[in-house]
């Protein structure tokens, strides 16, 4: 099975995961320009997240309502993990419509989702939350960084589903809404740092100027 053949990966151990990016923002604050497709050392955010998602994740995917953006970024990739992109089922209501697609079509019950526009993802720091989560039998596992807890770059179980769906349907969008209500672990500085590992992974790129900082240039 596809899933079994993908284990052999990430520090020999790749997992049965399904890597999420969520790309279906409408990136006002890039004036329109897709956030996905910024580039930064020689590579867009969206293939370096393939990449570092596929290190880990048996499967995919990739949420968004313009398709046609980003096959060209998805077919060059050369992982073993299968890719998919998928629209969300309720467009224009956020991050939360995101979570609701991919839970639905994963093929795994454990879910590592992140936004397109964190170029500093991390499967060592995925790989902790999810062995965090596990280890409490939690539903979700996200980073809390100078006082913020960050709900992407989290991970999440399938069973998170109803609860994105009975917020969707009061019209209660927060990301912040799921974390009260499941299950949570919480990994902060002094967790992650006895693992080695960076809290750069939850930076994001919101704007011209963040991305001038990044690069030197504008988008």
């Amino acid at each position: 099975m596809e899933g079994l053949k993908a284990m052999e990966w990430y520090g020999g151990q790749r997992q049965a995961m399904t890597g999420v990016i969520l790309a279906g923002g409408q990136n006002r604050r890039m004036g329109g320009q897709s956030k996905a497709l910024l580039m930064y050392k020689g590579a867009t955010f969206l293939a370096r997240q393939l990449d570092e998602l596929g290190s880990l994740c048996a499967e995919l995917l990739v949420v968004t309502q313009e398709p046609e953006r980003y096959e060209a970024v998805v077919y060059a990739f050369s992982g073993k993990s299968p890719v998919r992109i998928i629209p969300d089922l309720q467009p224009g209501r956020g991050p939360l419509a995101g979570f609701q697609a991919a839970m639905r079509a994963a093929s795994y019950e454990e879910l590592w989702i992140a936004g397109c526009d964190m170029p500093w993802v991390d499967a060592k720091a995925a790989k902790a939350l999810s062995e965090l989560r596990t280890g409490a039998g939690a539903d979700a596992a996200v980073a809390k960084i100078d006082g913020r807890v960050h709900p992407l770059h989290g991970v999440y179980l399938k069973s998170c589903l109803p609860e994105v769906e009975r917020l969707l349907a009061e019209n209660d969008l927060r990301l912040m809404g799921l974390l009260e209500s499941v299950a949570l672990q919480i990994a902060d500085e002094s967790f992650l740092e006895r693992r080695g590992i960076s809290t750069e992974f939850v930076r994001n790129i919101n704007n011209p100027d963040d991305y001038e900082r990044l690069t030197g240039k504008r988008p």
